[in-house]
């Protein structure tokens, strides 16, 4: 079973507009707060990512395809054999870094496709974590989880996924110290709650953004019908 994924659209977006990067990402299914912990506080199970691009393109009549088929697998993998997936997952990790050192690349790795796992409390073997391990990779996410502490592993960078589906979770703006990412309905404001709002659709590469800026991203699938305070409605912003 192989975990990594490579031919991601967006990631492969901003492979070509980076001569120093190559990306991957792993996809699992979100299918509880197991897997992602805030998806009932922040309410984005509806419109989540996972629906997305080809996840989201089923045959009339049918309610999932293979790629949903493959995510299930491999998170069916880690809720019940943890060990197992670890290993798969280091496999994958050492396949991707020979891979780029054939193409004079540096590897980037977002582990959080469509999950939210705390990756940092998952030691393997003698090392902390997959980014002990892999000290010299860059890995980054987006998180809903506003009490991740990772500032201290220099590899790994986070971005904070923002939603008003819930008051407490939405006051958490200033506090959070990440950059915000926020899902916008329409075109993407310049400015939101104060910072300047930088297009997270043009690459996926979150750790070469600025800091103290929000990530606009622009609904995609079902998000576009969202109506529960994760997606920012624009036109109600002007």
């Amino acid at each position: 079973m192989k975990l990594l994924t490579v031919s991601n659209p967006k990631l492969m977006k901003g492979d070509k507009l980076s001569d120093e990067y190559l990306s991957a990402i792993k996809h699992l299914s979100p299918i509880n707060t197991r897997i992602c912990p805030y998806q009932d506080i922040a309410n984005c199970k509806v419109a989540c990512l996972n629906t997305a691009g080809r996840g989201g393109i089923f045959k009339k009549g049918e309610t999932t395809n293979v790629i949903q088929e493959a995510r299930k697998r491999k998170t069916k993998l880690f809720l019940e054999d943890r060990d197992t997936f670890m290993e798969l997952l280091v496999k994958d990790i050492q396949a991707f870094i020979r891979k780029c050192d054939r193409l004079g690349k540096k590897p980037c790795i977002r582990l959080n496709g469509t999950s939210d796992i705390q990756w940092e409390t998952i030691p393997i073997g003698e090392y902390e974590n997959i980014f002990d391990m892999f000290s010299d990779v860059q890995f980054y996410d987006y998180t809903k989880i506003p009490t991740r502490k990772v500032s201290h592993i220099k590899n790994y960078h986070l971005t904070w996924s923002y939603s008003e589906a819930n008051d407490k979770y939405a006051n958490l703006f200033d506090s959070v110290p990440y950059n915000k990412a926020v899902v916008f309905n329409g075109a993407l404001p310049s400015m939101f709650k104060g910072l300047k709002v930088i297009d997270g659709d043009k690459t996926d590469m979150r750790f070469l953004d600025e800091p103290n800026v929000v990530v606009g991203l622009k609904a995609k699938g079902k998000a576009r019908q969202d109506t529960s305070g994760f997606v920012i409605n624009v036109v109600q912003l002007a």
